[in-house]
């Protein structure tokens, strides 16, 4: 999604890079959903709803909605007081199922002459590269883990389709092509042992926090009516138009 230029991170070649810390996740403006691993799934229900889209694999795969926007959000370049998913905390680096380190070659974490350097002068990795790649191994844990449980969702039938309207005072929004957790069907579905299984996974607990998380549609909807009052209030009044006594 934010990858412009993914290339592989290698010793010599960059040796000399350098990595800007700063937390400013602008690169991250124009989405309105990202993928989730199901560790995520308690820290995320509390900001946005977790729903499952389908690709054309006829895989589910749980991704967080955070925002009733086309192809943006409302957190803005900071994304204060909500949970950051790892999909975004990673960039600019990836991992390969190679397990090769890529990082976007056109991102501006990088230059040479300010942040921590990934490599010592001996192309050993620094501590700071070390943690990258510490994350980005259990983010790939993750989402290896969470593919297995959205395949056992599947063979299970216990999807079905989630639709919802949301109005506004400008107009509505419909929340389509997007799919939860049947909870019923899920009670009626698993043998003892299965569920005994499903608990030391961890799919239950995340089955429910998927199911938790739905209520957070208020949350965007809040996010959302914020954002335009905030713009409403910095549009200059026009000298030819009378105020507007519309209110929210």
């Amino acid at each position: 999604m934010f990858y412009q230029e993914p290339v592989a991170l290698e010793k010599k070649k960059h040796v000399d890079l350098k990595l800007n810390r700063k937390q400013n996740y602008a690169f991250a403006n124009n989405v309105n959903s990202v993928p989730l691993g199901g560790i995520e799934f308690f820290q995320t229900s509390r900001d946005y709803p977790i729903l499952f889209v389908k690709n054309e694999k006829g895989e589910y795969l749980p991704m967080a909605i955070l925002s009733l926007k086309k192809d943006s959000h409302d957190m803005g370049d900071s994304w204060e007081d909500v949970y950051i998913p790892a999909f975004i905390r990673r960039y600019p680096f990836a991992l390969t199922p190679e397990k090769v380190v890529m990082f976007d070659n056109k991102a501006p974490h990088f230059q040479e002459d300010e942040g921590d350097r990934l490599f010592e002068e001996e192309d050993k990795p620094t501590e700071t590269l070390q943690q990258v790649v510490g994350f980005l191994e259990a983010v790939d844990k993750s989402y290896r883990a969470t593919e297995e449980y959205a395949k056992a969702l599947g063979e299970k039938d216990l999807f079905e389709p989630y639709n919802a309207t949301i109005k506004f005072q400008n107009g509505e929004v419909k929340m389509s092509d997007l799919h939860c957790i049947n909870e019923k069907k899920l009670q009626e579905a698993l043998s003892p042992e299965e569920l005994q299984t499903w608990f030391k996974n961890g799919w239950l607990a995340w089955t429910y926090a998927h199911l938790h998380s739905l209520g957070s549609v208020g949350e965007l909807v809040k996010r959302q009516r914020a954002a335009q009052e905030t713009a409403a209030s910095n549009t200059p009044a026009s000298d030819d138009a009378p105020a507007s006594d519309n209110k929210s």
